[in-house]
């Protein structure tokens, strides 16, 4: 079961395109595991809508924010 579907801006795709293939592999698995399960470890709420994707991988600490959008629902 998902609970959410992730989408990218622009900027996002941008950077992480310009990481190195395991890391891309790593966030996208990561990702994947958020949007069915419910890891804080993975995915945090920072404040209302704002959520916090997190990764490590290699020494690397990723972190991208993620925003609830309400017109899907």
């Amino acid at each position: 079961m998902r609970y959410f579907e992730t989408r990218f801006l622009e900027e996002a795709d941008e950077f992480i395109a310009g990481l190195d293939p395991k890391t891309i592999k790593k966030i996208f698995y990561n990702i994947d595991l958020a949007e069915q399960t419910n890891d804080p470890k993975i995915l945090k709420k920072l404040q209302n809508d704002i959520w916090e994707f997190r990764t490590k991988y290699a020494g690397l600490q990723i972190r991208l924010l993620a925003f609830l959008d309400k017109t899907d629902n």
